[in-house]
């Protein structure tokens, strides 16, 4: 059919360098995805953990959003609400107005993208920046993302690259490393001079009140640290009650979007810069999202609301593989945005996306809450039929075929004259000569040849016993090793994976064993980038310490306050310069001079190599951010097994209010970004390397 997806997938179809990146993106994240769930103890269990979560939160919807309603205005962030994309442009614009900014710098929101809210940045003086690699690429490029997650995924090497020479530098390599590093030389004044950020938000837990990132490049925490304002975007989809169930989701988040246990930062926001902190916004407000969401829940399609945006479902869809999700015409496209584009848009504008789809259900098995989203296609094609939406030659053909379907003699006799007719030809049928609507559909498509006998003849005879039934074909020989390898193999390709019903959850999940802590804890962040040291004494921790001071020789050292040993000293006396944290101001630009960050930890997760690191008064979050290197003194006995463990440590903090931190971090290796080419680059727009000084017990 002509319809404008079909005419926007033929153009899909006929580009070589987007089949190109297709092939290579799409396979490659489901690759990644499943090694990444053959790390959790139970991936199918947590799974069912993670859907449980959000559907339970949506059965009392209204009351967690007032829980988090009430504690943000508590801490001090200003709410606001709006009811369509208008509002929220106007409502974003304000504040920028009011403030006299000229320049906002933006981490990747999919939310912002369905508002176009750069455009209305732009019609009041206000000149957004994307500071998301892939997304930063799409604004030099004037075009739209194509990926949730990887919006640069439609892109070639080559592509990016001829870009960069005609945008950027004239003289760019054909490196993925020098554009990366390109682009963090051109964003790192923006971050330093904007008046506004704004982000989206991946979570908002309700009990603290705490807007959560999750991202990967350290764009997102410079977005919400430097500039005075921070405004987050989000549809109140995003409501999680509880830290705990918040970092349920996350274990299953990363895992599905980029194939990593944790991305490098997650980052729990919960209100404006404290008194005594150095750094920070001033203000802090959230614009809460409607634009047709609300008119669906207690729907057939509020299910669609489960979904946490990983973009699994676009990378396993055989549709979004072979077409790319700009053919879906909306910032939310694959199988998961064939649904939501309707919902939010409304049929008329995006009905026709449920059609594009194959049913076969790969979306669900790749989902990591597990959302129906076949069932919620058939749903979204009832609703466009019942409205009239499709074209009058596809309903007729329908109609006819309904009407014969009703009529068993009918449909018998015509599978009867199509199996007779079609006997001459002996093998598929490529009737490309038909004529309209017909024609334009069979196009590409191999028609089978009919059953010579059809379902009922042969039940028909079976209940006669005229037929026994044939043998079953004869197996393969294998001998038991190979059985067992064939099994196993098997096993791990549905390992976290499941069809049909989804059985609950334990009441307390299997964690992995973690038998030395400290020894996993090194593994897993050596894993991802970092480097660990375990000094036997002060004496080789000090050592240790102005060796990497000494990597970035004439440059000052960053160091927070209240570390387990006198770092500071250390440094003076070896002659470096030392920058302490600052009471009068963040003090971004020497910062942003630094060689190295020293920060202290307060918990570290084993399981992952995390640190966990809070805000407060001698606790600058930019420590960790803007020095070329990030060194974070960990003590042995700080170390918790699971990222299941922090939950109540974190909640502990939180729930301090306006004593507590406004920010948690957890950092898991360098920062990092595969959206050119796909190429992994570690030391994006946060540090370029992570060290920890392990400190066994006794030492500190």
């Amino acid at each position: 059919m002509t319809s404008p997806f079909n005419r926007r997938a033929a153009l899909a179809l006929a580009d070589p360098h987007l089949q190109e990146a297709l092939r290579g993106g799409t396979g490659r994240f489901g690759e990644m995805r499943l090694k990444a769930f053959e790390s959790a103890a139970a991936p199918l269990a947590l799974r069912a953990k993670a859907r449980e979560i959000r559907r339970r939160t949506f059965e009392e919807i209204g009351r967690h959003l007032e829980t988090l309603l009430a504690n943000l205005r508590r801490l001090g962030v200003e709410v606001h609400t709006a009811p369509d994309a208008e509002a929220a442009r106007r409502i974003i614009a304000a504040i920028a107005r009011r403030r006299g900014a000229r320049l906002a710098v933006k981490s990747k929101s999919m939310a912002s993208e369905e508002i176009h809210l750069n455009a209305a940045l732009e019609g009041v003086g206000v000149r957004p920046v994307e500071t998301d690699l892939g997304e930063w690429i799409l604004q030099l490029a004037g075009e739209v993302p194509s990926h949730l997650v990887a919006p640069a995924l439609h892109k070639t090497l080559d592509q990016v690259v001829d870009l960069f020479r005609r945008k950027v530098d004239p003289g760019a390599p054909r490196d993925p490393e020098a554009l990366t590093a390109l682009a963090r030389q051109a964003l790192r004044q923006e971050f330093l001079t904007a008046e506004v950020g704004i982000s989206g938000v991946n979570f908002a837990i309700a009990e603290t009140g705490t807007l959560c990132l999750v991202t990967n490049e350290g764009n997102g925490r410079l977005v919400t640290t430097l500039p005075p304002v921070h405004i987050a975007l989000m549809g109140f989809e995003k409501v999680v009650p509880t830290v705990e169930e918040a970092l349920t989701l996350l274990a299953v988040l990363p895992r599905s979007a980029t194939g990593q246990k944790l991305t490098s930062y997650f980052t729990m926001l919960t209100g404006p810069r404290r008194a005594g902190e150095s750094d920070g916004p001033e203000e802090v407000h959230l614009v809460l999202l409607d634009n047709g969401r609300s008119r669906h829940l207690g729907g057939p399609f509020q299910e669609a609301f489960h979904c946490i945006r990983c973009g699994a479902c676009q990378n396993a869809c055989p549709v979004f593989q072979t077409v790319g999700g700009h053919a879906y015409d909306s910032v939310y496209g694959g199988p998961i945005g064939a649904i939501l584009s309707p919902m939010f848009r409304g049929l008329e504008a995006s009905g026709e996306l449920a059609a594009a789809s194959s049913l076969c259900g790969a979306c669900q098995e790749a989902c990591p809450v597990l959302v129906d989203i076949p069932r919620m296609l058939i749903e979204m094609r009832g609703a466009r039929v019942a409205q009239r939406t499709i074209g009058r030659a596809e309903a007729l053909l329908f109609r006819a075929a309904g009407w014969a379907m009703r009529r068993p003699a009918v449909w018998e006799f015509a599978f009867r004259a199509a199996s007779r007719l079609a006997r001459p030809f002996g093998r598929p049928l490529k009737p490309g000569w038909l004529p309209g609507a017909l024609g334009a559909w069979v196009k590409g498509r191999e028609l089978p040849l009919p059953a010579r006998e059809s379902f009922r003849d042969r039940w028909r005879e079976r209940q006669r016993g005229r037929r026994a039934a044939p043998p079953p074909p004869p197996a393969a020989e294998r001998t038991p090793e190979e059985m067992a390898a064939h099994l196993r193999r098997q096993s791990e390709l549905g390992r976290g994976l499941a069809h049909g019903h989804f059985p609950a959850p334990p009441a307390t999940l299997p964690e992995v064993e973690v038998p030395d802590p400290a020894a996993r804890f090194q593994q897993e962040l050596e894993g991802v980038g970092g480097k660990v040291f375990r000094p036997a004494s002060a004496e080789e921790a000090k050592a240790r310490l102005l060796e990497l001071a000494g990597r970035w020789p004439g440059r000052p050292v960053a160091v927070s306050e209240g570390l387990p040993l006198p770092v500071a000293e250390w440094l003076r006396e070896a002659g470096h310069e030392v920058l302490p944290p600052s009471p009068e101001g963040d003090g971004r630009s020497r910062l942003a001079a630094a060689g190295l960050g020293v920060t202290g930890c307060a918990w570290a997760i084993a399981e992952m190599g995390t640190l966990v690191l809070r805000s407060g008064p001698g606790l600058p979050r930019l420590h960790s951010l803007l020095p070329e290197a990030h060194l974070a003194l960990v003590r042995e006995e700080d170390i918790l097994p699971h990222l299941s463990s922090l939950g109540p440590r974190v909640r502990e903090s939180l729930a301090l209010g306006a004593s507590g931190p406004s920010c948690v971090s957890l950092i898991t290796g360098p920062s990092r970004s595969a959206d050119i080419a796909l190429t992994l680059i570690r030391g994006v727009h946060g540090p370029r390397e992570v060290y920890a000084l392990l400190l066994p017990r006794g030492l500190a």
